[in-house]
């Protein structure tokens, strides 16, 4: 007797059957001998899941601390700045190792030269009564804090120590600007110019936090809106109210007196984000 039966393979059977025929069309046995009848599974790895859950723990908290943070923002009197919760945020900070900021590039005249050395920039006064800047390129300034780091080379015992350096402020054009500069020999000056002409707001004073020619100095100045403030490292220098001119953009300048040359080497700039004055 013999029954008859109307079920058709599966696929996966029809393939097997197929592989089963084609190893016996070349002398082989149908089936390897060690493959099993049943196909297993991979055994789990509870290590890489308990990994995964860590994982996804960890971005949930991630996603609640940042929300939290968020929340905390719109809460009046809480600054959220890029350097962290309540602190300084860092406008822009260029070390001219790959320069970011629009100072001008190589530039040399009979009286000065200006651009990059290396991963300095510098600003070279070749004849005496000479003044040479270049900008940041920097527009809609708010409140800010403007660091450098500065040294004029040269010799106390030639011309050199006549020259002088140091940052730009609130410049508007070539005849409206406020300036902060140091010599070779340990004095700074504060002065504006306002339409071409000069107006002297600390005339050259000594101090003993300025370093000589050879030596660096941190200079900064802050502008609150309401005032301007001119620092050597950290110490205050001289402050001011007298702010006829609008905020504008900052730079870098070198210059020497009736009698000298000058050599600066500005190291790096560093612009950061200080409160409004009410």
């Amino acid at each position: 007797m013999q029954l008859i039966t109307n079920k058709q393979p599966t696929p996966e059977e029809a393939a097997q059957d197929e592989r089963a025929r084609k190893r016996q069309a070349i002398g082989l046995s149908a089936a390897r001998p060690t493959a099993k009848t049943v196909i297993s599974q991979p055994p789990v790895d509870r290590e890489r899941g308990a990994l995964v859950w860590l994982s996804f723990l960890l971005l949930a908290g991630m996603l609640a601390v940042t929300a939290w943070l968020l929340l905390r923002n719109l809460q009046p009197g809480v600054a959220m700045t890029s350097a962290g919760v309540g602190q300084p945020s860092v406008l822009l900070r260029d070390d001219f190792v790959q320069p970011v900021l629009g100072l001008a590039p190589e530039v040399v005249t009979k009286e000065w030269a200006m651009g990059f050395v290396g991963d300095l920039y510098q600003i070279r006064i070749e004849q005496p009564g000479v003044l040479a800047w270049t900008t940041l390129g920097q527009i809609d300034l708010g409140a800010y804090r403007y660091d450098s780091s500065l040294m004029l080379t040269g010799s106390s015992a030639d011309n050199s120590a006549w020259g002088y350096a140091g940052l730009l402020v609130r410049y508007q054009n070539d005849q409206n600007f406020y300036l902060f500069v140091v010599d070779g020999r340990g004095k700074f000056q504060v002065q504006a110019q306002e339409n071409g002409n000069w107006r002297t707001l600390q005339p050259w004073s000594d101090s003993p936090l300025l370093a000589t020619v050879g030596g660096e100095n941190l200079l900064a100045v802050e502008d609150d809106g309401q005032q301007l403030r001119f620092y050597v490292g950290p110490e205050l220098l001289f402050a001011t109210n007298d702010l006829r001119l609008p905020v504008g953009d900052v730079g870098l300048l070198a210059g020497s007196r009736s009698q000298g040359t000058s050599r600066a080497l500005f190291d790096w700039v560093q612009m950061t984000e200080i409160p409004l004055a009410r």
